[in-house]
């Protein structure tokens, strides 16, 4: 498995954003990572081939891993918003990280924002 690595582009509430200038190609990555910080927002366009992102859970409980969530496939030919993640999500070796993997990484495309200074 091998994931893409997302830098967040800030956003705030006074500059305007060209959304589909920051979509670049999932490739043959299987899924995404990045850091976390509770204000990150990923989009995902999928095209003709639909897909299912699972968000993998960090944590543990009792020392059982937790089984990753999945809220079903994305739209075709849409545009779809995942997250804020909670820290729960973040991978339990200290980086902060999130990671979402893709059910099909055909016709993916994908981007981080982060939200700053929105309130």
């Amino acid at each position: 498995m091998t994931l893409l690595t997302l830098t967040a582009t800030p956003v705030t509430k006074a500059a305007p954003l060209n959304l589909t200038a920051l979509l670049t190609s999932l490739g043959a990555n299987t899924g995404v990572l990045f850091t976390n910080t509770g204000r990150e927002l990923l989009l995902v366009s999928v095209g003709a081939t639909p897909t299912t992102p699972t968000s993998d859970i960090g944590l543990t409980i009792q020392g059982q891993t937790v089984p990753g969530v999945s809220g079903g496939a994305l739209a075709t030919t849409a545009i779809s918003c995942l997250g804020p993640y909670p820290s729960q999500f973040n991978k339990t070796d200290g980086t902060y990280e999130v990671e979402i993997d893709f059910s099909s990484n055909t016709s993916v495309l994908v981007a981080l924002i982060q939200m700053v200074g929105v309130s």
